[in-house]
């Protein structure tokens, strides 16, 4: 599941880094250079959407439907992302 599913099924996929040290932008860049990630990344420095949504190790998926429902939480396996995405539009 990548990216490429925004284009299959209008999901966007929104990643959230909540790096603690200081500076996250540089870091963020070169871990995203260095893996190949591509879209939208927002800077959580302070970790506190990290701290509302109830975020308590990483990584963590959540997802959110149109609405800003969010209707799965902690989905870590791929094979458990993927059932919550598939919930989401009534493919389940």
């Amino acid at each position: 599941m990548r990216l490429r599913e925004e284009s299959r099924s209008g999901l966007e996929i929104v990643l959230v880094d909540i790096w603690e040290g200081t500076e996250p932008r540089p870091e963020v860049e070169r871990f995203c250079e260095m893996w190949g990630i591509k879209g939208p990344i927002l800077l959580d420095p302070n970790a506190e959407l990290a701290t509302t949504l109830g975020v308590r190790g990483v990584p963590t998926n959540v997802v959110v439907d149109s609405d800003g429902t969010v209707r799965a939480f902690g989905a870590a396996r791929l094979e458990e992302l993927e059932q919550a995405i598939d919930e989401l539009y009534g493919r389940a």
